[in-house]
């Protein structure tokens, strides 16, 4: 299934790429708010044929963070607004190379938080943007950590993302008033155009921050405010983990005109680096992996 998934998205992909002029799918909505996927080309309209799953999914969660939920969890027998997964959705769900790369991604995440959060003494950890925070608590649980050693700070402005993460955490022993902190908070507006969320949780308190999610939804000139800022939560010794979708991915087509994730940033490894310069980061505090499947740059900013 996995051969026969990847040469049908390629195909898909290879034909939206042939013909820019292609747009994504459209969503209109019906009388009481149902939300309705309008194809706006045949590959599009192929992709969404007989997997309902898939085309719940894309009418009703995405971009939202419970969207990436199902792409890290595609075993669950339902989506998180109750449609039932069917077979042909959960193989793409599982095989798409767009699919690994979310999952791959959080990989090198839980690889990294073991240079910053320890055992050995507490540890402040603040995710932005951090949806239902999948990756996160993940990491946490292998890294093997004494959870009352972490302090987990968590904002989003998704209040549905941010109960699934509670929900979740206190699975990991992690309850909010003790170790957990959950924050509703629009970070366009408050740490990108104005810096209350830096007042609000304070300078130099964090020993990692990390930004999966969020950083190619802004343009270049936010994605340098938002790095600086992000960094003054960061202690010294400790780091920023943002990750971005490369122009280079290899279903970028498929993804953007057929799927129709829309509203992000993909960038080059080169515009990644002209970001954290203008941010005033050396390239000697920087460390970029880009796993196999070729999707993401996850980039590790050292203070």
């Amino acid at each position: 299934m996995k051969d026969e998934t990847a040469r049908e998205i390629n195909a898909l992909n290879q034909a939206l790429k042939a013909d820019p002029a292609l747009r994504p799918p459209l969503i209109e909505y019906e009388e009481g708010g149902h939300a309705v996927l309008v194809p706006q080309n045949r590959y599009s309209e192929q992709a969404f044929r007989n997997r309902p799953a898939l085309l719940a999914w894309r009418a009703r969660l995405v971009p939202t963070a419970l969207a990436l939920f199902v792409v890290q969890n595609p075993l669950e027998e339902r989506l998180p607004e109750g449609t039932k997964m069917d077979s042909d959705s959960r193989q793409w769900f599982i095989h798409a190379n767009d699919a690994i790369g979310v999952r791959s991604r959080a990989k090198v995440l839980a690889a990294l938080v073991e240079k910053y959060i320890h055992n050995e003494s507490e540890n402040n950890w603040v995710s932005l943007a951090s949806g239902a925070a999948i990756p996160v608590l993940e990491a946490l649980r292998n890294a093997k950590l004494d959870g009352q050693q972490v302090y987990l700070t968590l904002v989003d402005k998704d209040p549905v993302a941010l109960s699934w993460a509670e929900t979740m955490a206190a699975q990991e022993g992690l309850v909010v008033g003790e170790q957990l902190t959950l924050l509703r908070r629009n970070l366009l507006h408050t740490l990108v155009r104005n810096d209350d969320l830096l007042l609000e949780l304070g300078e130099h308190q964090a020993e990692l921050v990390d930004a999966l999610g969020i950083f190619e939804y802004f343009n270049d000139t936010d994605a340098v405010t938002f790095l600086q800022r992000a960094l003054r939560l960061v202690k010294p010794g400790g780091a920023v983990i943002v990750s971005n979708m490369l122009t280079s991915s290899p279903q970028i087509d498929f993804v953007l005109r057929g799927i129709g994730w829309e509203d992000i940033h993909p960038r080059s490894l080169q515009q990644l680096q002209d970001i954290h310069l203008a941010a005033g980061v050396p390239v000697e505090n920087v460390t970029v992996v880009v796993p196999k499947d070729g999707v993401y740059a996850v980039m590790e900013v050292k203070v």
